[in-house]
């Protein structure tokens, strides 16, 4: 499997796992100090704040659809990934929120990746 192939796949886990409102597997796909920055530019950081993230946001019945966009590697353990995404927030009123990503992953020491740092509205 290439480097590139193997930095993508956290993705793959994360949207299983956001998609079926699963916090704990949501947060188990970033690394345990990693880094979420919100679209108001606030960072939520470690564990526990992420829980508290994915609590309020999958309050919101959230589905999302993403397409790899890129994935720069830096290194065999390091890589840059850029995602186009759309998430339709179902509870209530219909609501459609959209961006690109910028995660930076980084591979564990069992192989997996795991994301470090994940700015969902990256390219503002």
């Amino acid at each position: 499997m290439s480097t590139e192939h193997g930095a993508a796949d956290v993705h793959a886990a994360y949207l299983k796992a956001f998609n079926a409102g699963d916090i704990e597997a949501t947060v188990a796909c970033y690394e345990p100090q990693a880094c979420l920055v919100s679209k108001s530019g606030r960072i939520a950081r470690g564990a526990a704040e992420l829980r508290e993230v994915y609590r309020i946001t999958f309050s919101n019945k959230p589905q999302m659809k993403f397409e790899i966009r890129k994935v720069v590697p830096a290194g065999d353990d390091l890589a840059l990934v850029i995602v186009d995404w759309t998430s339709v927030l179902s509870s209530g009123e219909a609501k459609v929120l959209s961006g690109t990503a910028t995660s930076i992953v980084r591979r564990q020491a069992d192989g997996t990746w795991k994301l470090v740092l994940d700015n969902p509205f990256g390219i503002r």
